[in-house]
């Protein structure tokens, strides 16, 4: 027998935008395990998830707070609990601060002072430098504003080490490079969805055939970093095999979105797959090591 979930929790689950918070979860228990090229403790993992994904929340609301009004005028947001009046911008701000504070406090508490640092500043990031100034005002918003979705690799990496050294930031690197090229494939989907809210994305400035140049650029730039981190992080060939795979496929469908043999929206959905797939060959070469090792 199925639990039907109350209708007044669905609304607040999809404010939430959980999906996104998922993809940010794929980064850090893996940039957890290479800090410490072994299996952290549970408990730290849990806190430092939880606490993460509360502060990546509390952002995800605040950004439907301030875009409301925008988020009226597309297609794609028109649902949205704020747009339809489900939840209201009071109640929307209170539950942000709630989950703010108390994600914070997880992780100052139960983890470290670092991680709790970078988890806080890459809310204040988020919402304020790119949802409030860059994403009206620039169509290279994404570029800068992806410094907040890259930094849960910093936190994975705070998290276990209570420092970041190089390693941290060529992981950080990677999912830098990887989020623009992502992010304009989606935007050329809701190409109409961005004009009629007055955005300056990136494909409403420039052709499709230009924009995709850019994601080739940056996906190429995604793949170097990916392969700068197997000696930088002492990774071993399960992870560069498995890194020059998943690579080549990634610049092959570029160039079959160049040629319109595939869709921006098939691409945005392979470049999911790609860094989860990119972050699980971290996991699973330093697994195999350790077997290796008899550890």
């Amino acid at each position: 027998m199925l639990i039907k979930v109350p209708e007044f929790i669905s609304y607040y689950i999809k404010l939430s935008k959980l999906r996104i918070v998922e993809l940010l979860l794929v980064t850090t228990v893996p940039s957890m395990i290479i800090g410490v090229y072994g299996m952290p403790p549970i408990i730290l993992i849990i806190n430092t998830l939880l606490g993460g994904s509360l502060l990546a929340i509390s952002a995800n609301v605040l950004n439907q707070v301030i875009e409301v009004d925008k988020d009226m005028l597309m297609d794609r947001t028109a649902d949205r609990p704020l747009v339809t009046g489900k939840i209201s911008i009071n109640s929307a701000v209170l539950y942000a601060l709630v989950l703010g504070i108390s994600g914070f406090f997880v992780l100052y508490s139960y983890v470290n002072t670092l991680a709790a640092a970078i988890a806080l500043i890459a809310n204040l990031f988020y919402v304020i430098i790119y949802t409030m100034y860059l994403k009206p005002r620039t169509n290279q918003n994404i570029v800068i504003g992806g410094a907040a979705g890259a930094a849960p690799t910093l936190i994975g990496w705070a998290a276990v080490n209570g420092s970041l050294e190089l390693g941290a930031w060529i992981l950080f690197g990677i999912v830098f490079m990887w989020t623009p090229a992502h992010f304009w494939a989606l935007s050329m989907v809701h190409k109409n969805d961005y004009k009629s809210a007055s955005f300056p994305m990136l494909p409403n400035d420039y052709s499709d055939q230009e924009t995709i140049r850019y994601i080739a650029i940056y996906s190429c730039s995604t793949l170097l970093l990916s392969f700068l981190a197997a000696p930088i992080l002492q990774l071993g060939l399960v992870y560069l095999f498995n890194s020059i795979l998943i690579g080549s496929y990634l610049m092959f469908k570029v160039f079959n979105l160049y040629q319109s043999k595939t869709t921006p929206g098939l691409f945005f959905s392979l470049s999911n797959t790609y860094l989860a797939l990119l972050f699980l060959g971290i996991v699973l070469d330093v697994a195999w090591t350790l077997r290796l090792s008899g550890i």
